[in-house]
């Protein structure tokens, strides 16, 4: 009997992730049968996974065939976080750093400098007013007025939210460490901080002017 605590191999869903990222999103889903995800994704420095496929490709590859089952935060989602990933969507309130303000909330998640003008681009006329970050620190969390849940998620290299007609949307930002290669980008990142606004929450990098735009 088909049970999800049966996938305990975390060598076969680091395997999955590797085939998403060789062969696309696209052709992972089409090979292996599953639609695309809505709600919760297993998340990583290098982009967004379908939790659903994402598990039942490493159940295949650890019992030899692929069960019918259930997506959802019960389901899959659920056993992939038992295992030590992160899905966005699962955190518990319990151990949250919650702000009143982007700014405040962008101050501690403090990401790469060199990502902060797409970030301020992505934001101006937006409608969020809570925001936090859960224990893992892995992304910064925003809420719309009058909603309870977030439908924005800022990561280290990449931002994704919830467009007005359903769709989710990923935008990939300049500056992703794994991506990027570490000692390299540190080194850039160390020359960037010189160079911009010293005001908490704002980061954006001077122009030749020295005056923020932002501030």
């Amino acid at each position: 009997m088909f049970s999800y605590a049966d996938l305990t191999d975390r060598d076969a869903v680091d395997d999955a992730i590797a085939e998403f990222d060789r062969i696309g999103r696209h052709t992972f889903l089409e090979k292996y049968g599953f639609g695309e995800a809505r709600e919760y994704f297993l998340v990583t420095e290098h982009g967004l996974y379908d939790s659903k496929a994402i598990f039942g490709a490493a159940y295949e590859r650890q019992h030899g065939s692929l069960p019918k089952f259930s997506g959802g935060k019960d389901g899959a989602a659920r056993r992939l976080s038992e295992l030590g990933y992160t899905i966005g969507g699962m955190d518990v309130p319990a151990g949250r750093q919650s702000f009143e303000t982007f700014a405040e909330a962008l101050a501690n998640y403090k990401p790469p400098v060199a990502n902060m003008n797409a970030i301020h681009a992505f934001m101006a006329g937006k409608d969020f007013d809570q925001f936090y970050i859960p224990p893992s620190h892995s992304y910064l969390a925003m809420i719309r007025v009058g909603e309870e849940r977030p439908s924005a998620w800022l990561h280290r290299g990449f931002i994704r939210h919830h467009k007005a007609d359903g769709e989710v949307e990923e935008i990939v930002l300049s500056e992703n460490w794994l991506r990027s290669g570490g000692a390299t980008r540190q080194r850039r990142r160390e020359e960037t901080d010189s160079r911009t606004c010293p005001t908490p929450g704002c980061g954006m990098v001077l122009p030749p002017s020295g005056v923020c735009d932002n501030c």
